[in-house]
């Protein structure tokens, strides 16, 4: 007893008194020292700040830390010294570990580019049996099926990249827009009159520079099917509910197989004079990640080189492709191919610098603004 009183005089005398009133904590049984908050406001209310700072650095509080004792004592009229002691002795004054909550897009979220006022959806990461499941129907580029990794979420376009989105790029770019889709004397967008159709005569070196302007870059090949796929990872709608291509994009529904086998020279004139042409984007069905038009309208150019055993050397994480070539690969179809073509795996070659009135794209990438 003697030694905590004499401790309780050299406190005292740190804080500038040298005959230091009792503390009434000291007569208690250790247990009973600590204040409670009926004990403790009155203390903080009835002595002076250095007293009532002493008496709780002294004693004790029996009551933890909260936000609410904190408007207590701040309602009592607590100084700053002995607030900060309150919470010295509850163990207030440790800083509180705050575990952030990362949260990431959701799959399909969509979100608008600022940089070219188009809509993406976000496809989360995933895996996925990239390349044809169907024996008979596939081709030999389309082969092995092998199973793909895409370690990280990406954005793809909602649409292919619609005409008004380019016309705003060759604006910024200062170039010319390339010549209009034609065959013979029909345009399939005079004047490229109409913002809403797809971007075809675009190159897959136009296409690449668009996206780079936008702050975004062409699909890989297999980021394209995986989205192409949607989360079921096939394709479960009727194919006319989903793509415009040879036996729907015309005036008149037609069996566009039967009119190339019985006009194998003549079968697009019979096409062009059907009306069969192009659409204006997100006509058809979205997939299950809000994506229209994966398959038919244009074919859409991908980042990756072609090369027909491509799949026997790809890399199961994340694949790019081979490192160089003589084509880029392009993917889904068009108006103009007959069902067929239409599908999630069909593959096609294409010259970086040719442009073709059944080629367009869309952008991707691993973040947007």
């Amino acid at each position: 007893m003697f030694l905590i009183a004499w401790f309780a005089i050299l406190s005292l005398m740190a804080f500038g008194q040298t005959t230091p009133a009792p503390a009434p904590c000291l007569a208690k049984p250790a247990a009973e020292r600590p204040y409670s908050k009926d004990r403790l406001l009155p203390v903080i209310r009835d002595q002076t700040a250095s007293r009532a700072e002493f008496l709780i650095r002294i004693c004790g509080v029996a009551v933890p830390w909260s936000d609410g004792l904190l408007a207590e004592l701040k309602s009592a009229n607590a100084s700053d010294k002995v607030i900060q002691a309150v919470r010295d002795v509850t163990g207030g004054s440790k800083p509180k570990v705050v575990v952030p909550v990362i949260v990431g897009p959701k799959a399909g979220e969509i979100r608008t580019n600022s940089k070219e006022g188009v809509t993406y959806a976000f496809i989360p990461a995933g895996t996925f049996q990239m390349g044809c499941g169907d024996a008979q129907g596939c081709e030999k580029d389309e082969l092995p099926v092998h199973k793909v990794r895409l370690t990280k979420g990406f954005w793809m376009g909602q649409t292919e990249v619609k005409t008004g989105a380019y016309k705003s790029y060759a604006k910024a770019a200062g170039i010319k827009m390339p010549p209009e889709p034609m065959i013979g004397q029909r345009s399939f967008n005079e004047g490229w009159a109409s913002d809403n159709q797809p971007m075809s005569m675009a190159s897959w070196v136009d296409a690449h520079s668009y996206c780079q302007w936008a702050g975004m870059r062409l699909p890989t090949e297999a980021e394209w099917e995986y989205a192409a796929r949607g989360p079921s990872g096939s394709i479960p709608q009727e194919l006319n509910t989903v793509a415009w291509f040879a036996d729907n994009s015309g005036q008149a529904r037609i069996n566009s197989q039967v009119v190339r086998q019985q006009a194998p020279n003549d079968w697009i004139r019979k096409l062009l004079e059907n009306g069969n042409g192009p659409h204006e984007v997100a006509q058809k069905a979205a997939n299950g990640w809000k994506l229209s038009d994966m398959l038919g309208n244009v074919w859409e150019w991908t980042s990756d080189w072609y090369r027909d055993n491509a799949y026997a050397a790809s890399a199961a994480d994340d694949p790019t492709g081979p490192d160089s070539g003589f084509h880029h690969v392009l993917r889904g179809g068009s108006w103009l191919n007959p069902p067929g073509y239409i599908r999630v795996a069909r593959r096609l070659k294409g010259i970086p610098d040719q442009r073709i009135y059944t080629n367009g794209f869309r952008c991707a990438g691993l973040t947007i603004k």
